[in-house]
């Protein structure tokens, strides 16, 4: 099945096929951006509507296993198309780029995650992090499994809104994998990837993406990546065979404030290393709804308080 049957054949599905109408010579020439599936590019429509374009890099390899591959991208691209969430990057149609098959959204300005709070500091932690959840908690209701949760993945809206995009990609992913292993190496975000799927135990699951709705929470608390400073393959030591969890941020989540403990005690439970343990999407979202950013501030002592009214040194 080629790049081009299979943009008919969803649009026979009610998918948008977008070939004609972007505006190739506004589009990037080099990708803006590269992950496990594929890589990003930036267009235009003929109308100056400013596009995210995916292409799915697997589409260049050769034979059966493109067929296979191409055959998983149909059902999971026709699935983004049927999700609709206010916290879930809308698709809003297809074509074919650089002679790859391409998934078309929105250019989103205020970028992911992480870039946007570099921007905006002073945005609402807690607040962000519900909304995450409860996209998450959108598509396992729906029975899809993101496959590869984490900050980079998710989109700011305009006004703020967190928005998940690349979910719906497990099977993408492992295929991948199947694919490259042997020659550019696992695809897999192994700063947020659960332990099992790092040992090679498990495939993507709903449980997986719990760990690492863990791992983006705290991603959105620190404004820093998981473990960052430490490189990528010595966590698998750490996270497999010790079965460790990221160091407490203190600044971000201190201890001595009213909801701390309960946001630590939340990202744990998410951290479990026994994927049966783990809460659902769902779960999280509810006791994340109960987490405020004023309970987050850190409660000063009598003696602190007494020192800062009075201006004076306590030894």
């Amino acid at each position: 099945m080629s790049c081009q049957e299979i943009v008919s054949l969803l649009t026979k599905h009610n998918c948008l096929d977008f070939t004609k109408f972007l505006d190739e010579p506004t589009c990037s020439k080099i990708p803006v951006a590269s992950g496990g599936l594929g890589d990003v590019y930036s267009g235009y429509l003929i109308d100056k509507t400013p596009l995210a374009i995916k292409t799915i890099r697997s589409c260049h390899e050769p034979g059966q296993s493109a067929r296979m591959y191409h055959k998983r991208a149909a059902r999971e691209i026709y699935t983004w198309s049927k999700c609709r969430h206010p916290n879930v990057l809308p698709l809003i149609g297809l074509a074919v780029f650089h002679d790859c098959l391409a998934m078309i959204s929105r250019w989103e300005e205020n970028g992911s995650l992480l870039q946007y709070l570099s921007r905006d500091p002073s945005a609402d932690r807690c607040s962000m992090s519900t909304s995450i959840c409860d996209g998450l908690a959108y598509l396992h209701e729906n029975d899809i499994v993101h496959g590869d949760l984490k900050g980079a993945n998710i989109l700011i809206s305009q006004d703020g809104t967190p928005m998940l995009m690349d979910f719906g990609n497990a099977s993408l992913l492992d295929a991948t994998l199947q694919f490259t292993q042997t020659n550019t190496g696992p695809t897999y975000s192994l700063r947020w990837t659960a332990p099992e799927i790092l040992a090679g135990t498990s495939s993507h699951s709903a449980a997986g993406d719990i760990y690492s709705l863990g791992m983006t929470i705290l991603e959105a608390f620190t404004a820093q990546i998981p473990y960052a400073g430490r490189h990528d393959y010595s966590l698998i030591v750490r996270v497999v065979i010790e079965k460790k969890v990221p160091d407490r941020p203190q600044d971000a989540i201190p201890a001595n404030s009213i909801d701390g403990d309960k946001l630590w005690a939340i990202l744990n439970k998410c951290w479990a290393y026994d994927s049966k343990d783990r809460p659902t999407a769902e779960a999280v979202w509810n006791e994340m709804k109960e987490i405020t950013t004023e309970n987050l501030k850190e409660i000063k002592s009598e003696t602190e308080e007494e020192s800062g009214e009075t201006g004076e040194d306590v030894d």
